[in-house]
């Protein structure tokens, strides 16, 4: 039976939480810096909560927006997680249960994508209709320009990464 390569070592555990917390930002960072698709959801959570606000999405419609758009994120963590996990596991060796559990993280990626998507039609498409949300953004935009700076800084944000990525 061959042992992993981090069998023997001491945990790197922290005793206080500060250093833990400082450790989960670095892994968003990490991730967001690293994972194109990750910029994308950020991107267009972005663009969707400046819609809600222009719309005056109820408080229900809110927290089900705010929910389906923690669980994008959310899985595309998961996902980077898995698809490294599973990378340092194989160490460059293709094996079917390596590919099929990368496969299957990105299925929760895509079906909560999937869900994400069905939310916003019917919020912002059925619920309201094209015409609306698209004027009362316009409208909100217009009167407060400043609302266009969280996509405007998402957007740039990906594109610095992106940069940094080539």
């Amino acid at each position: 039976m061959k042992l992993s390569p981090l069998a023997g070592r001491e945990s790197v555990r922290h005793r206080s939480i500060l250093p833990r917390f400082r450790d989960a930002f670095r892994g968003l960072l990490r991730c967001y810096r690293e994972e194109p698709n990750l910029r994308f959801h950020i991107f267009a959570a972005s663009v969707v909560a400046v819609a809600g606000v222009a719309v005056q999405l109820e408080g229900w419609e809110t927290a089900w927006l705010t929910v389906t758009v923690t669980l994008v994120v959310l899985a595309e963590i998961v996902n980077t997680a898995v698809e490294r996990v599973v990378d340092f596991a194989a160490a460059g060796r293709r094996h079917p249960l390596a590919g099929a559990a990368k496969e299957i993280a990105a299925g929760a990626v895509l079906l909560t994508a999937v869900h994400a998507t069905c939310a916003a039609l019917y919020l912002f498409v059925f619920r309201r209709g094209v015409l609306e949300t698209v004027t009362a953004t316009l409208a909100l935009v217009g009167r407060r320009p400043w609302w266009l700076a969280l996509p405007l800084l998402a957007g740039l944000l990906a594109l610095n990464a992106n940069r940094s990525d080539n």
